[in-house]
């Protein structure tokens, strides 16, 4: 008896295991669907929101997730389409297995409607799920309609919906021969042809089950099986690979076919095995996106204008670990084909394999910043400089200075350009090198250039237009008999996602040209590899990038420099012998490096054109003497230490060796990798007593000191074009006042610490509530705030607004606004007068006020603004912002900075276009910013002032792009300057606390609370008091009662 209820025991708990399972597969699709609906929003617009009755809130995916659903979902669509497209004469019958809540069926019925005509979709899933799915379905007008146009029978048994066109059928795919009798009792199989759908699902069946299932598909006597999912082209203990598995594993959904079939082959061969006699694909997504015949070019660069997209080599990753496979048992005797690397040519050799020596450093007392998609230079021997790059929560500003013995140790402060990614950053001379560009978002490129002399940034002259992912390398003109060290840039991508040509010279003194070209040339690219040669520096390699398509090139370019009769570049098309070296195109890359290594070139990880990379591959040595000779690094390091090679940044730190440090990758949506420690790899011909590895590595973290930078506006750089004013007063400086000291501990005793401010992503409105208690300013990140970050262009809001509507503006001469002075004038301009001013250079400005009672009412964008208002949108978890509501000024502004003010209302800014910077006081710091009696407006022009009062103040910083919403708490005191472009902005003022607010009109936000309107007539009530008395008796007193005032204000400080 007791045996028989253990049994029975043992079976319930194995039941309801076996329910948890199914539970968290079902689970998945809740994910995926709402990423899904996110897609067709954005790529298909016009198209209806079949997704909707399935997602309960459409949630805006970032820009990665949204690209690689987007290829699931074409590939998906690719196979269905010409499998509806032949012409067989036979019934189609496509069988989605595992379906979730796809609304696959209406699209097709809605895109291509005359191919489907002779088509049945069926869906098949776990019987609650299509319970739910059938319910929602004949709840929605959309779907019912559709649905009730295909001649919709009643439901029977297993099929939950019947029609002419459509069944949805509840079943476990772990049992094929009741899904072939629900088959089969409502369809006439043997005379149809039949497309079996799996996408990302027969994945989490057990393996026995998912062998079943293909093995039975395949009695059908005309089917087809299209199989979707996840495989390791690298194994298991690849970074993405392992990051996957790990997240899929937490979810309690295991990757069951990696187990058993983790390569492209052993997919194949679980076909075959099953007796499938022919594949028509078994391919990688990311070979996929490429092919012009699968995924035009033309729609791949259509994507582009859909949004702003820059995560190449995390979507790369995603799609070479996603494979497309198509099984058929129509034709047999079609050999297999697959993206099985072809078999080499003839003339093409095998490439031999060199050792390199390579330490892998990890200090967990001093590790180096996580950094992705920053630069490197040397900035010293035996010391390397990264700067920049995303880190784990923000970009950076910040620069790890890395190297052997005392240089790391005797770094001193200084300032650095502000935060950014994918800029380059090129040595040129002993400790000198040049920053160029890179970008905030793929939106906003800057053009901005800064050189570095000996520890300190000067600004250099902006290249224009302003670029990132470009290439950069140092070269020297022959000239005379030792030659100009210059540094030499092309191509690269602008805010616009134009891809760039160019090539352009920066050299010393003399800032910026474009170089012609002689002769044939590389197509314009980003992300390409390129350096100068080690034994000739007036020539040198570039290797890949990708198109304007988004395609990875393959060809390999010589470029040659010469000066006589001027400046020119003549090119060499390496291609066709570097193929004859390199079979499979593994030279071919987007986003590698390139570094001198000895004698030759060694080229660095990046992303390639069909597959994941190899660690056999992802060092290549590259000698170009009489002929090109192309040999394999060999790293002997443990796999655990092995880095994921991208994003990552390489610098030489001597002729001989080099140092990689940071890099990794977001890996879609289950988690990032970051590489921790460093690598320094060398020549085998490096003698021991070159390589001190008694001497231990150390690094220093360098902040930024973000006031410095900003005494040099974008508009007139103190260093600009090499020479001039700028440069012959730092050299003064460092030779008087400082007295010995150095010119970074010089600035440092005349300015204060500078705090940036952070960034958070929150998830609730809760969130929000906490950020308001703690009343400290914040930048959040990925918030909605409506389709006018991508519209809101200036042609756009000319047309929308109206060009010839008149509007008030600030006028003014200088490129700061200062209240006190009033170096501005309030000018009547037409919009389109106003935008051609901002596009010329005009310093104009505008806060938006009423249009109906400027003097009365605060502005409100749906009031005045109608045109554009619903472009704009307050998220929803800051819903006590929208019920404390006061105004929305629309704020529009040329290269000029608004002058320091407070204001009294909370407010957040919603930054939409360009880029901007602010600079804010907390209320503590209000007693050294010579805020006027009753007065909002600062008379100090922080941007300049050298008051030595400001030593004591605490300035933080808010670097602002398209999309951040900075919270700024009442009486921050607060000034603007754009950093490129037309800034585009609103403010939404609100009312956060309970009481104390004057009564009366308060137009603009900033009238002062009534306890201070009180105050101060009580002030002036207590001084007219002391009038008839002597002056030092009054003056004894009242200086009693301010120092009796200024305790309180000091308790309330504390309190």
């Amino acid at each position: 008896m007791s045996a028989r209820k253990e049994n029975t025991k043992g079976k319930a708990n194995s039941h309801r295991a076996q329910n948890k399972n199914d539970d968290d597969i079902m689970n998945t699709n809740d994910s995926s669907i709402v990423s899904k609906r996110c897609v067709s929003k954005l790529y298909f617009p016009d198209e209806p929101d079949f997704y909707e009755p399935f997602v309960g809130k459409y949630v805006r995916r970032n820009p990665l997730i949204n690209r690689g659903y987007w290829l699931r979902m074409h590939v998906i669509e690719q196979v269905i389409r010409q499998f509806l497209e032949e012409d067989n004469g036979k019934r189609k019958i496509v069988i989605n297995l595992g379906c979730g809540y796809d609304p696959l069926p209406f699209q097709f019925w809605h895109r291509h409607a005359a191919v489907s005509q002779n088509c049945t979709f069926v869906d098949v899933d776990y019987p609650q799920l299509i319970e739910r799915k059938r319910d929602r379905i004949m709840t929605s007008d959309l779907l019912r309609n559709a649905l009730l146009k295909t001649n919709l029978r009643p439901s029977e048994g297993n099929a939950y919906l019947r029609s002419d066109k459509y069944i949805a059928l509840g079943c476990n795919l772990s049992f094929p021969e009741v899904l072939e009798a629900d088959l089969r009792a409502e369809l006439d199989l043997s005379s149809c042809s039949v497309l079996f759908v799996a996408e990302v699902s027969v994945t989490y069946m057990p393996l026995a089950c998912s062998a079943a299932l293909i093995k039975w598909a395949n009695t059908l006597d005309d089917a087809r099986f299209c199989l979707l999912e996840q495989y390791l082209p690298q194994g298991p203990n690849h970074p993405f690979a392992k990051t996957m598995l790990a997240h899929f594993n937490k979810i309690q959904t295991p990757i069951q076919a990696v187990d058993k079939h983790p390569s492209l082959d052993q997919q194949a061969a679980r076909f075959l095995n099953a007796d499938w006699p022919t594949l028509s694909i078994c391919r990688s997504l990311w070979d996929l996106w490429s092919d012009d015949a699968f995924t035009p070019s033309q729609l791949r660069r259509g994507l582009d204008a859909v949004e702003p997209f820059d995560e190449w080599e995390e979507f790369a990753l995603f799609a070479g670990h996603y494979f497309l496979l198509v099984a058929s048992n129509v034709k047999p005797g079609v050999p297999v084909q697959s993206n099985i690397p072809d078999k080499p040519k003839a003339n093409v050799r095998d490439i031999t394999t060199c050792s390199v020596i390579a330490s892998h450093v990890n200090s967990e007392d001093s590790p180096p910043t996580p950094r992705r998609f920053g630069a490197a230079c040397p900035v010293a021997n035996n010391a390397v400089a990264f700067h920049g790059g995303q880190g784990k929560e923000h970009r950076l500003a910040s620069m790890d200075i890395l190297g052997r013995g005392e240089y790391v140790s005797n770094a001193q402060p200084c300032s650095m350009p502000h935060a950014r990614v994918c800029h380059t950053i090129t040595s040129f001379a002993q400790d000198e090198a040049l920053l160029v560009g890179g970008r905030t978002s793929p939106s906003q490129a800057l053009a901005d250039c800064w050189r570095m002399n000996g520890g300190e940034w000067h600004r250099a002259q902006d290249l224009v237009p302003a670029r990132f992912r470009h290439s950069s390398t140092k070269i020297r003109i022959p000239y005379k008999e030792s030659g100009i060290d210059a540094v030499l840039v092309f191509g690269g991508k602008r805010s616009d996602g134009i891809i760039l040509g160019d090539w352009c010279i920066w050299i010393p003194d003399k800032g910026w040209q474009n170089i012609p070209v002689v002769g044939s040339r590389p197509t314009a690219r980003f992300g390409a590899a390129i350096s100068s040669m080690v034994f000739a520096q007036d020539r040198g390699l570039i290797v890949g990038g990708a198109d304007l398509n988004g395609a990875v090139l393959d060809d390999v370019w010589l470029f040659h420099i010469d000066a006589a009769p001027h400046l020119q570049l003549t090119f060499t098309d390496l291609t066709d012998e570097i193929q004859r070296l390199i079979p499979h195109c593994g030279y071919s890359r987007f986003g590698a490096s390139l570094l001198p290594f000895g004698q030759s070139l060694i080229l660095i990880g990046g992303i390639s054109k069909k597959e994941i990379l190899s660690s056999s591959n992802d060092f290549l040595i590259i000698s170009c003497g009489a002929s090109l000779e192309v040999t394999k690094a060999e790293l002997h390091i443990p796999e655990s230490a092995y880095p994921l090679l991208v994003g990552f940044s390489a610098a030489p730190i001597s002729s001989d060796e080099f140092i990689i440090s940071g890099g990794g990758a977001v890996c879609f949506s289950m988690g990032s990798f970051w590489n921790e420690g460093f690598l320094s790899i060398s020549t085998v011909h490096k003698s021991k007593i070159d390589m001190p590895v008694s001497v231990p590595w150390s690094i220093a973290v360098i902040l930024r000191t973000e006031i410095d930078v900003k005494t040099q506006p974008p508009e007139q750089p103190a260093s600009a074009k090499g020479k001039g004013k700028g440069k012959g007063k730092s050299k003064s400086k460092s030779k008087g006042k400082g007295k010995g000291k150095t010119r970074t501990e010089t600035r440092a005793l005349h300015h204060p610490t500078v705090t940036a401010i952070p960034r958070l992503k929150i998830q609730s409105s809760e969130d929000f509530t906490q950020l308001l208690a703690a009343s400290k300013p914040v930048i959040l990140e990925e918030l909605d705030i409506g389709p006018c970050t991508e519209l809101w262009s200036l042609d756009y809001l000319k047309e929308k607004i109206g060009p010839d509507r008149e509007l008030v503006v600030h006028e003014c001469g200088s490129d700061r606004m200062m209240f006190k002075d009033k170096n501005f004038q309030y000018v009547k301009k037409s919009v389109g007068n106003f935008f051609a001013g901002i596009e010329s250079g005009e310093k104009t400005y505008l806060r938006a006020v009423s249009a109906s009672q400027p003097n009365k009412l605060p502005t409100k964008l749906e009031d005045d603004f109608p045109t554009i208002a619903a472009d704009f949108i307050l998220p929803d978890i800051m819903n006590i912002v929208r019920e404390n509501y006061h105004s929305s000024p629309l704020r529009i502004s040329g290269p000029v900075s608004l002058w320091l003010h407070y204001d009294v209302l909370a407010n957040v800014l919603c930054q939409v276009k360009g880029t901007k910077t602010l600079q804010l006081y907390p209320p503590i710091d209000a007693k050294y910013l010579d805020f006027p009696p009753g007065g909002s407006s600062s008379n100090v022009d922080v941007l300049a002032s050298k008051d030595a009062r400001l030593r004591h103040t605490h300035p933080h910083i808010a670097a602002l792009s398209p999309g951040d919403v900075l919270f700024i708490p009442p009486m921050w005191a607060h000034t603007a300057t754009p950093s490129e472009g037309t800034s585009v902005a609103v403010n939404v003022f609100f009312k956060n606390l309970g009481l104390g607010y004057a009564a009366g009109k308060d137009v603009y936000g900033n009238r002062d609370l009534q306890a201070y309107e009180n105050g101060r007539r009580d002030v002036e009530r207590i001084s007219k008091a002391f009038k008839s008395l002597p002056s030092d008796i009054s003056k004894f007193y009242l200086d009693r009662l301010v120092a009796e005032l200024q305790e309180k204000a000091d308790r309330f400080g504390t309190s």
